[in-house]
This record gives structure tokens, C-alpha cells and sequence, in this order.
């Protein structure tokens, strides 16, 4: 991949591909935007481009080192994530004794941290002392959805390159090029990632994840025994974090839409391919017990971020869900 192929975001790669040009890179930047919407593909793209053996403003996907930093097995190309919904000191620690060693093999290291909002204060602080003296030849990138919760410290020696959405029909092209021979699929993928790239990647990807929408549906339409709750949920036990989120968002989306139903709108439903299975559902419940499942889901998606056992999170939804006459 290279910056012709990010859809959307022309003018961050322009001003990205000015400064490689002119040589005047910045020490940190912030790539600041909605979720999903390139930020952390558009770094990527930018390590390459400032390390590719072909040397310009963009990459050549070809050489040795665009093929490490693609693979994410770059020596000199980072990614640093939050454990457990926070970015801490030890990580900042480990960065700090890694950049303090000389280059590998690079032109640049580049240090991308995701979600730099999430700073425990204490990290925060240690960033903010290498950030304000950069090792030689490094180059920091923060990716954020919002400003808020960064130290005003920390955002002032930034470049902040803004990212917007993308529109609809930009989407709808992104996953015509993945699904050429399966357009039934676009409008349900454009629905279900709400405006995220990211997202609608990972749907085409996780097929299976998209099958269990059915059977999630089918389950929230009938009285669903106790006996099945625990076999549905024992089904999902090999699925990771990110798997697990999306499966919860269906089935958010689903009382979503009762709501807009009950509400007497009947636009943008994210299930509209089920609209008349949900105008029939939605006779059957009251406004609050539709808020109540929303504020259930919702409940459920923070303890699994919280690290609470998703086995038990996850039943205990279903029970809830059972329980409160939703069946």
C-alpha cells in the first residue's frame, strides 16, 4: 500500500508529502480524526515513504523495507498500543531504551502510539520529556479521535494533521474493490461500519462475523432458553476482543433501530434489510424496555474493556436481556 491508495484523506498526504519533499519533518505529530478513517494506515504509509530505498515522496511497496513496515516487522518502524484501555509508563519506559539506540537499518525510526488520549498521567509526563527532545533521526506520531484528555503540553510541540470521514459513495467504492462479485454485501458492510473504513475491512475479512448477525437476530426475536444463551455465548469463545465488539454492535444496532421505529422514524436503520421483521418486533416492546437493552449492551461493552471475563459479561447480558421481557 502506498499514499495513492488511502481513499479520502488527500489533503493529510499532501501536506505529509510537502514536508518529505522539503525535508522540514516535524519531531511529533498528532493525527487527529474519526475512528477508522486511515489514521493509523496513513502513518504507516508515511514510515515507508521516509524509509524507502527509492527515496521520494512516496513509497515504492517493492523494497526490502516497504515489505518489513507492510508485515509490521520493521525494526525501526513502532506501534504502540493501550494495554488494558490505557497507554502506561512502563510502555513509555521501553520506548525510551529503544530510542536510544542507534538506527537499525532505517532512514528514520517512527514511533506511532494510537489512541494517545489514553495516557495515564504518568505516562503523559514521561512522553512529554522525549517528545520535547527527540532522539536524532526519530519521529513520533499520536493518533487520537479528539484532542481532549492530551496534555496541553504534549499538544503544543505537535504537528496536528486533521483527518475528516469519508463520504458514502467513497465507502461504497472502498468495499465495491473487495466485494466485486458479491454486491448484495455493500449496503449491509456500509450500514454496519457507520462511516468507518476500518470497520467495513474487518467485515469483508470476518465473514463468520456476519453470519452470526442472523443468528443473533433470530435469537433476540423468541424466547431463547437459558440453555442456549450459555451454548451462543460458548460459540464465541475463540473470538477476539475486536470479533467480540462487533457482535455487540449488531446487536446494539438492532435495538437501535426498534428505538427509531418507536420513535415514528423509519430512516437510516442500519437493519434495513430486516425492516419488516423489526416493525413487527417493535410492536412488541415498550420505549423503556428498548432503553433498557441499549443501556444493557452498552454496560456490557465497557466491561469487556474493563478486562471483566467476556464469558461471563456476555451471559450475563443475555440473562439481563431475557429478564427485562425483551423475550
Amino acid at each position: 500500500m502506498s499514499f495513492a491508495q488511502i481513499k479520502g484523506q488527500q489533503r493529510a498526504v499532501r501536506i505529509l508529502q510537502k514536508e518529505i519533499a522539503s525535508l522540514s519533518l516535524a519531531g511529533t505529530y498528532l493525527f487527529i480524526g474519526p475512528a477508522g478513517v486511515g489514521k493509523t494506515f496513513t502513518a504507516l504509509n508515511f514510515a515507508k515513504a521516509l524509509n524507502c530505498k527509492r527515496e521520494g515522496i512516496d513509497s515504492c511497496d517493492k523494497c526490502s523495507s516497504c515489505l518489513k513496515i507492510d508485515h509490521l516487522n520493521h525494526p525501526d518502524v513502532q506501534i504502540i498500543k493501550p494495554e488494558k484501555d490505557s497507554l502506561k509508563i512502563e510502555q513509555i519506559r521501553n520506548l525510551k531504551r529503544e530510542a536510544a539506540y542507534k538506527l537499525y537499518e532505517g532512514k528514520k525510526r517512527v514511533w506511532i502510539i494510537e489512541e494517545a488520549n489514553k495516557f495515564t498521567l504518568e505516562a503523559a509526563n514521561s512522553a512529554l520529556k522525549i517528545i520535547e527532545e527527540p532522539p536524532p533521526d526519530t519521529i513520533f506520531i499520536l493518533i487520537s479521535e479528539t484532542k481532549r484528555e492530551i496534555l496541553p503540553t504534549i499538544l503544543s510541540r505537535c504537528e496536528i494533521i486533521r483527518f475528516s470521514s469519508l463520504s458514502s459513495e467513497q465507502i461504497r467504492e472502498i468495499i465495491i474493490n473487495h466485494l466485486p462479485q458479491n454486491l448484495s454485501k455493500i449496503s449491509l458492510i456500509m450500514n454496519l461500519s457507520r462511516g468507518s473504513v476500518k470497520k467495513a475491512l474487518f467485515l469483508i475479512k470476518e465473514e463468520n462475523i456476519l453470519k452470526e448477525r442472523d443468528n443473533i437476530i433470530n435469537k433476540l426475536n423468541r424466547n431463547i432458553t437459558i440453555e442456549e444463551i450459555f451454548e451462543l455465548v460458548a460459540n464465541w469463545k475463540n473470538f477476539d476482543e475486536e470479533q467480540l465488539e462487533e457482535i455487540l454492535n449488531m446487536t446494539l444496532f438492532w435495538f437501535r433501530d426498534l428505538l427509531l421505529l418507536k420513535e415514528g422514524e423509519d430512516i437510516e436503520l442500519i437493519n434495513s434489510d430486516k425492516i419488516e421483521k423489526l416493525k413487527e418486533e417493535e410492536k412488541r416492546y415498550s420505549y423503556f424496555t428498548i432503553r433498557d437493552a441499549i443501556n444493557t449492551i452498552e454496560a456490557t461493552k465497557n466491561y469487556l474493556k474493563r478486562n471483566v471475563k467476556p464469558k461471563l459479561a456476555l451471559e450475563n447480558m443475555w440473562l439481563k436481556l431475557k429478564y427485562q421481557n425483551l423475550q
